[in-house]
């Protein structure tokens, strides 16, 4: 890595840091963001969407077989798989799991993908094909295997994907195309406001469950460490999904776009609707997903940065 890259990894990694701490300590300064986590999902989104290619996008889906099968894993193969094995070992977080296992690819992804070295047409066309079906499939699922009616309303899915996709999406294609002295001006100063507004969002998410860090701690340690294991599990499992499915092309770019594809997940539309319908302990799981999430981009971001320069695309 460059000196540039090794000051971006460090700035990351104490910005998520204190993110974290903050919102356990000071958890109504963090309130007062919650919200706003659309929004700064959206600004993600929008800062990340420069650098698409719209032509990349059109392609993947002229050919959509990696993205049919990226998305039958992603919201039907891996949570019920993932229900089971945890309903066997540990049946009071089956379904937390489940839920989190369940949800689309997230809004976050593309910066994941633009930092680490991912193939951001996959990735975006994996979050719109996810998103748009998970309202229809993850109820199923729950109400199959728990007879349990929940629903996630229609019409504020599709307001999330508006909000939080296709105008970033449509707006980023017309400053690209109008205003390119602009793009190129976003595009310079993606990284350090991308780390911006997910340190916000991270300090909304903690300030949420700080009470659990001083009076359940146990129970905050148990469920990073299912947390953890989630993340590892999903991101092995994309890395080599995608290889095998792709074997056109080994390129690290397209591993590690599955990787991403399975592990990043939507966990903060989890939090929300998991508090509503189930209560805080089932929602905690896909709050404190966050750990890996963020700390896995900085490993990620050390294990491949040189081997994806190395490898084609």
């Amino acid at each position: 890595m460059t000196t540039y890259d090794t000051k971006v990894l460090l700035a990351l990694s104490i910005s998520i840091l204190f993110s974290t701490i903050f919102g356990i300590i000071f958890p109504s300064i963090g309130e007062l963001f919650s919200p706003y986590i659309l929004v700064f999902l959206g600004l993600l989104l929008f800062l990340n969407l420069i650098q698409l290619e719209l032509q990349d996008l059109i392609s993947t889906f002229k050919k959509p077989k990696l993205l049919l099968m990226l998305s039958i894993m992603k919201v039907i193969l891996i949570p019920v798989t993932m229900y089971f094995v945890t309903n066997l070992i540990s049946p009071k977080y089956a379904l937390s799991v489940l839920l989190l296992s369940g949800i689309s690819t997230g809004l976050g992804a593309p910066f994941v993908s633009n930092y680490v070295g991912g193939k951001l047409s996959i990735i975006v066309g994996t979050v719109i094909v996810t998103s748009l079906v998970v309202p229809f499939i993850l109820p199923t699922l729950v109400y199959i295997l728990y007879n349990t009616e929940f629903s996630i309303p229609i019409f504020d899915m599709i307001l999330l994907l508006v909000i939080s996709l296709v105008f970033p999406l449509i707006a980023s294609g017309f400053i690209k195309k109008y205003l390119p002295k602009l793009a190129t001006s976003i595009n310079k100063n993606s990284l350090p406001l991308s780390i911006i507004f997910m340190d916000l969002i991270n300090f909304a998410i903690f300030s949420k469950f700080s009470s659990y860090f001083y009076f359940e701690s146990s129970f905050v340690i148990f469920t990073t460490v299912i947390a953890v294991l989630l993340f590892s599990i999903f991101a092995i499992t994309g890395y080599f999904v995608l290889y095998i499915i792709n074997k056109d092309s080994s390129s690290l770019k397209y591993k590690i776009s599955g990787l991403i594809a399975m592990s990043y997940v939507n966990n903060i539309l989890v939090t929300v609707f998991a508090q509503q319908f189930f209560g805080s302990q089932v929602a905690a799981l896909a709050a404190f997903y966050n750990i890996p999430y963020y700390f896995g981009i900085i490993l990620l971001k050390v294990l491949f940065s040189k081997k994806v320069k190395r490898s084609s695309i």
